[in-house]
């Protein structure tokens, strides 16, 4: 047995969630994955450190140890834009306005009660008067705290039906269901995912065209009209981009990082799934086609939007809001700030 009793002793903080049956199939499946990826090169001690490290590193990051990088953008009419880079996972995005908060993307359910201590120390309040949320997709760390927020969260239905599956794999088959199945497990069980049974669906029949992607839906909160982009799968089922033309602001979700800007630390968690999987898109050509295609829509609204004296804002999956810089690579659009739990 691969996973011994040690392993399992060691990383039973992380899966006491799970029942009596739901902890015997993980087990079964982290046998099946430890096989499978011996296979390609990665030895079982190194499998298994890895499934051990997701939960270290969220301990290490949750309460005291949690930190973020954030970038405070303003907008038209009194609204700002903040995006929290998390210690681990990816980006919160949070709309501060007059008519409430609006969160895109949640992170980890790990990291809510950090996340709005956090709110508190920078002046942006709590999350008691949160009226709107959207979950790009069904990774966990973009939807994961989804359910501790007062209002019922958005998502396409495939990422609900993923939710339920249990496998970022979800119609998807690439031949690594078991390896997706298994990873799925230990993030959303480490992570404490919290996403309500009931939720909100976007709408999926075609309304335009952006390039290659469709246009679905448009959500309204304040005095913003997003429009929301079905993604070609490459990620991961059901994922959707947003696009905001007013401010001018293109959210990518994990379809375009701005890997550069993370640290030495959240680059290396970052680097866990692709380790434990062998790719962290379901399809890797599809994912290549999609960042082109969204690299070649950036280009051509940054160039609309600089007729009129502004930039196009790419808020990436991960990493730092960026604008493009003359060779047309992602750059920081702004500084980001730094907060400390232990420094509040």
């Amino acid at each position: 047995m691969m996973l011994d009793t040690g392993f399992l002793k060691r990383i039973a903080p992380y899966i006491e969630p799970l029942t009596k049956e739901e902890l015997a199939e993980y087990i079964a499946e982290g046998e099946e994955s430890v096989r499978i990826r011996e296979a390609e090169g990665v030895s079982p001690a190194e499998y298994l450190q890895l499934v051990e490290n997701i939960g270290l590193y969220l301990g290490k990051t949750t309460g005291a140890g949690f930190d973020s990088h954030y970038q405070k953008i303003p907008l038209r009419n009194d609204k700002t834009l903040l995006v929290i880079q998390l210690p681990g996972g990816g980006n919160m995005n949070v709309f501060l306005t007059s008519e409430g908060k609006m969160i895109l993307d949640t992170g980890y359910g790990c990291y809510f009660n950090d996340c709005e201590r956090m709110l508190r120390s920078v002046g942006a309040g709590d999350f008691s008067d949160v009226k709107f949320v959207v979950c790009t997709h069904g990774d966990a760390d973009h939807c994961g705290a989804a359910g501790h927020f007062p209002v019922l969260p958005v998502m396409h239905p495939v990422t609900k039906a993923l939710l339920e599956d249990g496998s970022r794999g979800y119609a998807s088959p690439n031949g690594r269901e078991i390896l997706e199945k298994f990873y799925t497990t230990t993030i959303n069980t480490y992570s404490r995912m919290n996403v309500p049974a009931t939720v909100r669906f976007c709408k999926t029949e075609p309304i335009g065209k952006r390039g290659l992607f469709s246009v679905i839906d448009t959500f309204a909160f304040a005095d913003m009209r997003f429009e929301v982009w079905a993604s070609l799968g490459g990620h991961i089922a059901g994922q959707v981009f947003l696009y905001e033309p007013d401010e001018g602001l293109l959210f990518t979700s994990d379809a375009l990082l701005n890997f550069a800007t993370l640290t030495k630390e959240r680059a290396d968690y970052s680097s866990i799934a692709d380790s434990m999987i062998g790719s962290v898109n379901v399809n890797s050509e599809t994912a290549r086609i999609e960042r082109r295609e969204l690299m070649r829509i950036a280009k051509e609204l940054d160039s609309e939007l600089k007729l009129t004296g502004r930039r196009l804002l790419i808020c990436c999956g991960h990493g730092a809001v960026s604008i493009l810089d003359e060779n047309g690579m992602l750059s920081p659009y702004s500084e980001p700030l730094y907060y400390a739990a232990g420094s509040s």
